[in-house]
């Protein structure tokens, strides 16, 4: 309520600091708005000689104003800036020449698509489901579509890829194996890097058909070097055996009734001795895990519950399926390797 109070100059230092972060985080959503559209629209490619905003808006079939508006505000957050004889033209900051420009190795266009399609589908059912209870969306794997698994390649190369490898180089009894499964690898990269890594390495990834055969071929067809293809289904068909290691990245967000015997499966599919390795989201502390936290509850608006577990949690299931926990390792909050040796029997 307003009242007196607030014309205090005591009043405006102690509300200044607090009101700017609400402020920032309300901006967020514009701030994406401008850049998830400009990817739509392929604004970034467009600009890789500079051009004024009519220029851009006549190659893209946009309308002239809005097309200057929005040139603005991605000038306002960095992504543009303005040259030419007469500073009428707008060109590429290096960020964005770097993250969205469609050549670059580092191209981040479709996991920000994704991101969009998540908030339209997901968050915006929040407030119903706060009051009605998670929504019931049915699940298939339909969702693992080629736009989907090229948003997770991005994802790995800006860091997640450098420091899993980083720390797995560091594992003697990974880098003693010889055969090496990565389940649900999906775009192939970490396959990729453990063949670059070990040459003697025989690599296997397995993920459902229409990714083997959607992006997996297309992104292992540049590597030297066999990387075998098992096509399938990880809850339903067998996975092979005979593994050193068995590596899973991301794929296993599921409640402990299915996680359980997806986590024996791959014990059986491993020798003796043998390494599961874990990479995954994990909520062990609110205040440090935010992207976690958010993970989390993005999964249970759309109805799956308790998919996202601590690590000590985790860990637990992994025991409960025959192996021994041996390591875990934090390589970017909120993501940590927990290896695991199959115990001999």
């Amino acid at each position: 309520m307003i009242n007196q109070f607030i014309f205090d100059q005591d009043s405006e230092d102690s509300c200044e600091s607090g009101f700017r972060q609400i402020f920032e985080t309300a901006c967020a959503f514009e701030k994406f708005y401008v850049l998830s559209t400009a990817v739509e629209h392929e604004i970034f490619d467009a600009l890789s000689e500079p051009k004024t905003s009519s220029e851009l808006a006549d190659l893209r079939g946009l309308h002239r104003d809005m097309t200057e508006k929005l040139c603005r505000a991605m000038t306002s957050m960095a992504l543009l800036t303005k040259n030419g004889d007469n500073g009428d033209k707008y060109a590429l900051t290096n960020i964005s020449k770097k993250f969205l420009i469609e050549a670059s190795p580092y191209y981040q266009g479709d996991l920000i698509k994704l991101m969009k399609k998540t908030r339209e589908d997901r968050w915006g059912n929040l407030s119903e489901a706060l009051k009605n209870g998670p929504m019931e969306i049915p699940r298939d794997h339909t969702v693992f579509d080629r736009s989907f698994i090229l948003a997770m390649a991005e994802a790995a190369i800006c860091g997640s890829l450098q420091r899993t490898m980083r720390a797995l180089r560091e594992n003697e009894d990974f880098m003693r194996a010889k055969r090496i499964l990565d389940l649900g690898g999906g775009h192939g990269l970490y396959s990729i890097a453990f063949a670059r890594l070990n040459p003697d390495f025989e690599v296997t990834v397995f993920d459902y058909p229409q990714v083997i055969e959607g992006i997996t071929k297309e992104v292992i067809s540049g590597h030297n070097g066999g990387i075998n293809l098992i096509q399938g289904d990880l809850t339903k068909d067998g996975i092979g055996s005979g593994y050193d290691v068995v590596f899973v990245s991301d794929v296993l967000y599921r409640p402990e009734a299915s996680l359980v015997p997806i986590l024996k499966k791959i014990n059986t599919s491993l020798n003796d001795g043998g390494l599961l390795i874990s990479k995954h989201y994990h909520l062990d502390d609110i205040s440090e895990d935010q992207t976690a936290v958010f993970f989390d509850l993005m999964f249970t608006i759309s109805g799956g519950i308790d998919l996202v577990h601590s690590s000590a949690k985790f860990c637990d299931f992994i025991e409960d399926s025959g192996f021994s926990v041996v390591h875990v390792e934090e390589i970017g909050s909120p993501s940590k390797i927990i290896i695991a040796k199959k115990v001999m029997k």
